[in-house]
């Protein structure tokens, strides 16, 4: 699997996961390369350098953030809700999630939208299933990749193809969530979000992010070839 000036992003202050992920990508997929940093605020500032192909986020390494107002002894931290923390990160590039059990309820939108994935920590066993998800995620990085066409070929079936698939679903689910959600307003017309409401949001907003990392990733795709060319 060729995959040329890749990168993973492991954010974790777990040094055997991210040893872990050096062994088992860098020596077989050549051009990639696994960093890794200690906290979502570091991960940040690398984001803004340049989307990676594959985020790896562990759930413990989400931790207090200034928020608010300065105080008399600084600014207030808050430890910032997981599917806040996730949504952030992925509108850069694929997030695998590792945490708790408990947790995986609150990132059921991203999960649902194809923005993420989730193993749950069970001991040394998730690291495998971790691992699996970043290979298919890279796999799919890869193929979507292979069928960008050459800015010279005017055929393009197949990057048509993948248009369709990669942008119409996320469309169809925003318009689909969106209609039922008004049409839910307007039945109660009471001025207030009807049950289930905050979902649908959740489920809207999550959709466009898968969205607008599809379009950067292919824009970027594309922005390549026409640079091989010139």
């Amino acid at each position: 699997m060729g995959n040329k000036g890749q990168t993973i992003l492991v954010v974790s202050d777990d040094a055997a996961l991210c040893a872990a992920a050096r062994k088992e990508f860098e020596p077989n997929i050549s051009g990639l390369r696994v960093a890794s940093v200690t906290s979502v605020a570091a991960a940040r500032r690398i984001l803004e350098d340049g989307a990676p192909a594959v985020i790896l986020l562990e759930e413990a390494a989400i931790g207090p953030e200034a928020n608010g107002p300065r105080g008399l002894d600084g600014p207030r931290e808050t430890v910032p809700r997981l599917g806040d923390v996730v949504t952030s990160l992925a509108v850069y590039a694929p997030v695998v999630v590792i945490g708790r059990a408990e947790r995986r309820a609150e990132l059921s939108a991203l999960l649902d939208a194809g923005a993420a994935d989730y193993v749950m920590r069970d001991g040394r066993g998730c690291l495998p299933s971790a691992l699996g998800l970043v290979r298919s995620r890279l796999r799919h990085a890869q193929n979507v990749a292979a069928s960008v066409p050459d800015p010279l070929d005017e055929a393009g079936e197949d990057f048509g193809e993948v248009l369709r698939h990669e942008l119409n679903n996320p469309l169809t689910g925003i318009l689909g969530n969106a209609e039922l959600l008004l049409a839910e307003v307007h039945r109660e017309n009471d001025g207030k979000l009807p049950r289930g409401a905050e979902q649908r949001l959740e489920t809207i907003a999550a959709l466009a992010v898968r969205l607008r990392e599809t379009v950067r990733r292919l824009s970027q795709e594309w922005e390549a070839r026409q640079h091989a060319v010139h």
